[in-house]
């Protein structure tokens, strides 16, 4: 095998997918990146009235190499997303002071 090859992909089906609606925190500590998702839950917090949780729901830790992958990835993503009118980029407005 040479040593550019690249490896073959082998799919393991049992791996469970994990869902997030938050990214909490990305921390690098100098050899990893570090990623933590989570999940907004109401909770019951008395009659009449939810109280909102938020919980971790998965934490990723990536090589460097892997998290410039993944920010190519989603760069690509995003455009597609724009491109295909599912998302817009919003303009921030510029607040003057008077």
């Amino acid at each position: 095998m040479e040593p550019s090859a690249e490896p073959p992909y082998v799919d393991r089906p049992e791996v469970a997918e994990t869902y997030a609606d938050q990214v909490r925190l990305i921390h690098f500590d100098g050899q990893t990146v570090r990623i933590e998702f989570t999940v907004t839950r109401p909770t019951l917090a008395g009659p009449n009235h939810a109280a909102i949780e938020v919980h971790p729901s998965a934490r990723l830790v990536l090589t460097p190499l892997a998290a410039v992958t993944l920010q190519e990835q989603l760069t690509r993503l995003i455009a597609a997303l724009e491109d295909g009118g599912v998302i817009k980029r919003v303009t921030p407005v510029s607040v003057t002071r008077q």
